[in-house]
């Protein structure tokens, strides 16, 4: 017999599964038709025929299987990157607004967030605003802890070696790799370190914590040694004392002004002499 005469064609498949009844079908009948129908000589094997035809069929469905699984675990992330001082804002796609600073990256599924689950990966520097669903969480995820919660308002800043939350309103809870966690709420700042067996928890309300956010400074009474770290925070750069200054506080409020204007006002103002440092790479 020629193969080409009578290869195992789509039509031919359908035409002896449509035969098929579970408990009735007569696999002689079922034959003699299929036979007849492509002029097969009687001396051909019924048997190799319908194994052929249900080999086929096995690989069409296994075909599918294949494919539905493919699509379904088919991911198609979305990554965000800030250059250094750069300040952007992403809206994900259940309406969750992240702010991010500058040398900072984030990433999330697209096809299963909102749907599945509302996980980001991130590094560096962001500010969350978290539409609540109680149904599925909000988790940020960084290289060596999980922060997670429904819907509040939190920031995370996160490096090789340590990772802080402070939350601004509502709960988070904040967990490391290793199993420590920790309930915090509005006001608390919750800071790990490589190394560190717990996390450590404390109180803070420093309107300066978002000031790259919010490009305001602002001092109250503060003691001069804070004031100087929260300026080299915000410029970036290193910034020392020339002068032996005491006990000096400073009252001002910086908005959206360069280093060189506040400098020479805070310098001024308390008959101090800061200056950048020649080495002033953070």
């Amino acid at each position: 017999m020629n193969n080409n005469e009578h290869d195992i064609s789509d039509k031919d498949i359908q035409f002896v599964a449509g035969l098929y009844k579970e408990n009735v079908l007569d696999a002689g009948k079922a034959w003699q038709r299929f036979a007849v129908r492509h002029a097969i000589h009687r001396s051909v094997s019924f048997r190799r025929y319908w194994l052929a035809a249900a080999s086929v069929l096995l690989l069409l469905l296994v075909g599918i299987g294949v494919l539905y699984e493919s699509e379904r675990n088919d991911s198609e992330w979305i990554s965000v990157v800030t250059a250094p001082g750069e300040l952007k804002e992403v809206l994900l796609p259940d309406s969750t607004l992240v702010s991010m600073a500058g040398n900072s990256t984030l990433r999330y599924d697209r096809t299963t967030y909102g749907k599945e689950q509302r996980t980001v990966l991130m590094s560096g520097k962001a500010f969350y605003q978290v539409v609540r669903n109680t149904q599925c969480p909000f988790t940020v995820q960084t290289s060596k802890t999980r922060v997670t919660v429904l819907g509040t308002m939190f920031q995370v800043k996160e490096s090789a070696s340590s990772t802080y939350v402070h939350v601004m309103t509502g709960q988070v809870r904040f967990s490391t790799m290793t199993g420590k966690n920790v309930l915090l709420a509005a006001g608390m700042l919750g800071n790990w370190a490589v190394g560190q067996q717990e996390i450590s928890v404390e109180h803070r309300n420093d309107s300066n914590d978002l000031s790259w956010k919010t490009k305001t400074l602002e001092f109250k009474d503060t003691p001069l040694d804070a004031v100087i770290n929260d300026l080299c925070e915000f410029y970036q750069v290193k910034i020392v004392n020339r002068t032996k200054s005491g006990d000096l506080k400073l009252t001002a409020t910086f908005n959206d002004m360069s280093l060189e204007e506040v400098l020479k006002i805070i310098n001024q103002t308390l008959d101090t002499r800061l200056e950048v440092a020649p080495d002033s790479n953070k």
